[in-house]
């Protein structure tokens, strides 16, 4: 049996990382809601909107704007 030889990832700086694109599945995993929930939230202006449209209904939000909401909501919430 062949020997398969893994190499080392390297690691992802913050800023690569807040380049990832989140799916509307992702993001109400994220925030712990449904995806309905967060369409609500969008509509009543509670969570930004998404920063990429790949298609007519696919929409994206980088993974650095929902991490700066996560921490302004919970910045909010702890005050």
């Amino acid at each position: 049996m062949r020997q398969i030889t893994r190499r080392p990832v390297a690691p992802i700086s913050p800023e690569l990382a807040d380049l990832v694109r989140l799916s509307i599945k992702d993001v109400s995993a994220l925030i712990g809601r449904c995806q309905q929930s967060v369409r609500d939230m969008i509509r009543a202006g509670k969570f930004p909107p998404a920063d990429h449209r790949d298609g007519p209904k696919c929409v994206r939000w980088s993974a650095g704007t929902v991490r700066r909401w996560l921490e302004s909501t919970t910045t909010t919430a702890a005050k």
